[in-house]
């Protein structure tokens, strides 16, 4: 299968929020934006295909959904991490991922109800407690020479009795860890000891770089499965944020059960996404090379930028990673905040990245780059934060 992802994209036709807003919003066409979280490349072709597919029969009523879908789903999941379930029994649908974290949160907690977090995460994380008047509770995680690691010492004090979730990030938005076995079977024990269920968004987890693994926590005992629910999408790993679905499992049939209550409340479990059935199924059960693909360059892109910050950036550091499609650059040297370092360089280099301190404790002074772009786009913006960044250093 190809995978042409040094071609750069014909932009005459689209209208994205990562490009074409952010050029409109900042009056800027030369910007180049590396901050909204998708992908500059094409979907994959079975994908593309598939969609058309549905579109050519006619009709976009509701679907039935079909065998193959729990089959692409169980295949999946038995190839990726060697975790066998029975879909059809364990899994319910939704519109997208944090609609999916909003069900859950719905069905699992009240206003008042604590929910720990490991920042720095995505904002939505604090976001959607905050508005849905749950209390966010941050444990952040530990930067190292070898990456980030969780604190488990100051965890173990952050559980009362109004502590009701745990919501894990596998692979963790920005800092780049898919969480290893052991890490995971910590955690685990912990939330077990404290009557806590774990929430797990695993939408990054087809992102892994080769010779790293993803985990889902549930796989690892009767119990754990029995004590979590896990959210997925194929959005984030074969480029379709815009298809909106995603699905969550857990082999607990009471947690399904008010999972699916919750959807009630809404009449979102009735009929699903037409074109995300369709999708997922393609995704999880004919880009398996494609993804593999993907992987090898989102990995040497990481390299690239690693390499350039420690040459030419002097104090500057892309922390070490093992998934997702961003490098998360340690800024902490520079004498000014890290919103005013990103200011700098949208006006001064043209450059659109993410200020990590939105993303809560522990991310002040970072940056957030995506990725998954073609490697002369990454070059050309490098080139550009470089030289925005030896001013800023000379101030």
């Amino acid at each position: 299968m190809d995978a042409p992802f040094d071609l750069l994209p014909d932009r005459r036709h689209l209208s994205t929020l990562k490009w074409e807003y952010e050029r409109a919003r900042t009056g800027d066409p030369a910007l180049l934006s590396f901050g909204t979280a998708d992908m500059d490349f094409s979907s994959p072709k079975p994908i593309l295909d598939a969609i058309t597919q549905v579109a050519a029969q006619g009709h976009l009523g509701y679907p039935l959904v079909r065998d193959s879908y729990y089959a692409a789903i169980e295949g999946w999941l038995a190839r990726t991490a060697g975790w066998q379930i029975d879909a059809r029994a364990c899994t319910a649908t939704n519109v997208g991922i944090y609609t999916s974290i909003w069900t859950l949160l719905d069905a699992l907690t009240a206003p008042g109800d604590e929910v720990i977090i490991q920042t720095p995460v995505h904002f939505c994380f604090s976001q959607l407690l905050r508005d849905n008047g749950r209390v966010a509770v941050p444990n952040p995680l530990l930067l190292t020479e070898n990456g980030y690691t969780m604190d488990f010492d100051r965890l173990e004090t952050l559980f009362t009795p109004k502590t009701k979730l745990f919501w894990l990030c596998n692979p963790h938005n920005p800092v780049g860890r898919a969480w290893r076995e052991e890490e995971l079977r910590r955690l685990g024990e912990l939330c077990l000891r404290h009557g806590v269920t774990i929430l797990s968004d695993d939408v990054y987890c087809g992102l892994v770089y080769p010779g790293h693994k993803y985990t889902p926590i549930a796989s690892l005992s009767p119990e754990l499965a029995q004590n979590s629910v896990i959210c997925y999408s194929p959005s984030k790993s074969y480029n379709t944020t815009g298809v909106k679905f995603s699905f969550v499992v857990t082999e607990n049939p009471r947690i399904l059960q008010q999972y699916n209550q919750s959807l009630a409340k809404l009449d979102l479990n009735y009929g699903m996404n037409i074109f995300g059935l369709a999708v997922t199924e393609a995704a999880y059960d004919h880009c398996d090379e494609w993804l593999s693909a993907l992987m090898d360059y989102v990995r040497e892109n990481h390299r690239l930028a690693e390499d350039f910050v420690a040459e030419h950036m002097p104090g500057a550091r892309v922390c070490p990673a093992d998934s997702t499609y961003f490098a998360w650059v340690d800024l902490r040297c520079l004498p000014m905040s890290s919103a005013r370092a990103v200011a700098h360089f949208e006006r001064e280099a043209h450059i659109l990245v993410n200020d990590g301190a939105g993303l809560g404790e522990g991310g002040e002074g970072f940056v957030r780059v995506n990725l998954a772009c073609p490697r002369a786009v990454l070059r050309e913006g490098l080139s550009r934060m470089e030289r925005a960044y030896g001013k800023l250093t000379q101030a």
